[in-house]
């Protein structure tokens, strides 16, 4: 049997799991049925897949010992998975509109995985309007960070319309990590382990430049969690941002973030709870290298300030702009080898303060988290269905209740919200407010509006 020892920020995600805050992340997936297709086409694949017992890794690895409390989890692998377990269908009530949709996915995702099997589950959902119907994933985090989910999920396409014998995601083994020749390996030169904890010092201590861990205010969105959750989408049609970052000269991801300014602004603003200072966000940063499909977490964290304080929108996307550059420099001009023990060490005081129960009580070091997992350009389909969109579903913490997620795919970027349910009433105005966050930012860039295709679950 082989076994494998877990990462320290893999090991983190077994460290971090609590009935209010399961540590798994998730993607839900939206097809459009074949045209041909009859009735019970969604039927016949789910028992296809579970009459395919072939499985690979990282789909047949399961942890040596379930708890939490260990300091170096073990992965070991199982060839005898329990399919009826790992693949379910369900059916949503009618009318199967986007409201029934994202209750279920709400209902699913807060639902703690059994930490005894394998760490994924799979649900496919019947019964969507439209000629549609969705699969959702998930992982324990351990297991992957966003892009290696993604990728895990992407290999279990098809390219082809016609492809009608692509067999599940579990048979497709992931790629192994690609062995890097580098002058890095070996020990860090004292000049980086200085350099190191020089950023370190910064980004602990107040800077009028960089957004660091003591800028964030208290807010009505950082404090205890419930184990209930919301979902909420949003899509957008990637020629609009990339139009929006073209005429503003800043990057797609800084428009992202930009958004979720302007739509906390607003939600805030609502509820009379809106801070004087900008609310921060923690931006995961891949620090993979080119062509590393491998499974497993490999980011970095940034942190900037998203302009909730600002009521111009383009004022408000020229400081976050600024805001996200600066910090890139902050981790880029590290030596390589130490990007990653950087970013476990700047998380370390945030997840010491979830794991003791403290986050609740004390200022957080951010507000919520922006990540954009980069996606494909071409059209993917299962057997013939094509995938409309793909939206992730993240993990909330204790002190941190909300989270943005965003995927690219075939000229959309799909972006999911999730959120502690009891913490964030009515959040799908959060979804809204991106979109009309998005259109004043095109109104007072001179940008006429697009046609634009929105795919919301409440």
């Amino acid at each position: 049997m082989t076994y494998k020892r877990l990462s320290a920020m893999d090991s983190a995600f077994v460290q971090l799991e609590s009935p209010s805050a399961p540590m798994h992340v998730a993607g839900l997936m939206v097809f459009e049925r074949p045209a041909k297709a009859g009735e019970q086409f969604v039927r016949k694949l789910v028992d296809d897949w579970r009459s395919e017992t072939r499985i690979c890794a990282p789909w047949n690895q399961k942890l040596r010992s379930p708890s939490r409390w260990q300091l170096a989890p073990v992965m070991e692998e199982t060839f005898d998975p329990d399919l009826e377990y790992h693949v379910r269908h369900l059916s949503l009530p009618k009318p199967g509109g986007e409201r029934e949709l994202g209750q279920m996915v709400a209902r699913l995702h807060s639902q703690p995985m059994d930490m005894r099997k394998p760490l994924w589950e799979c649900y496919f959902i019947d019964g969507l309007e439209g000629r549609r119907f969705a699969i959702y994933v998930k992982f324990h985090h351990a297991l992957v960070d966003g892009i290696s989910a993604s990728n895990l999920l992407m290999r279990g396409l098809s390219e082809s319309a016609t492809d009608h014998r692509m067999p599940p995601f579990w048979v497709h083994p992931a790629p192994e990590k690609p062995f890097q020749m580098s002058a890095a390996r070996g020990l860090p030169s004292t000049q980086a382990l200085l350099g190191t904890a020089g950023k370190l010092v910064r980004l602990f201590s107040s800077d009028e430049r960089l957004t660091t861990l003591r800028s964030a205010p208290k807010t009505a969105i950082n404090g205890a969690i419930s184990a209930q959750r919301r979902f909420a989408t949003q899509a957008f049609e990637l020629d609009r941002l990339k139009t929006v970052a073209s005429r503003a000269g800043v990057t797609l991801n800084d428009v992202m973030v930009t958004l979720v300014g302007g739509s906390l602004r607003h939600y805030l603003k609502e509820k009379t709870a809106l801070p004087e200072t900008s609310l921060t966000a923690a931006i995961p940063m891949s620090l993979r290298s080119e062509g590393d499909q491998s499974i497993g977490n490999s980011v970095g964290m940034i942190y900037s300030m998203i302009g909730t304080n600002i009521a111009d929108p383009v004022l408000r996307l020229k400081k976050v702009s600024e805001s996200t550059s600066i910090a890139k420099e902050q981790i880029l001009d590290l030596e390589p080898q130490m990007r990653t023990p950087y970013s476990i060490l700047s998380m370390l005081p945030s997840i010491a303060s979830m794991m003791t129960g403290a986050a609740k009580h004390v200022a957080p070091m951010f507000n919520t988290v922006v990540s954009n997992v980069p996606g494909g350009k071409k059209e993917k389909y299962l057997r013939g269905a094509r995938l409309l969109h793909l939206y992730p579903a993240n993990i909330v913490f204790p002190g941190l209740a909300v989270s943005f997620t965003c995927y690219s795919h075939a000229g959309f970027l799909n972006v999911g919200i999730i959120a502690c349910r009891d913490t964030l009433p009515q959040m799908q105005r959060l979804a809204t407010g991106l979109e009309d966050a998005l259109s004043e930012l095109e109104r007072e860039l001179g940008i006429s509006p697009a046609l634009q295709s929105v795919d919301e679950v409440g």
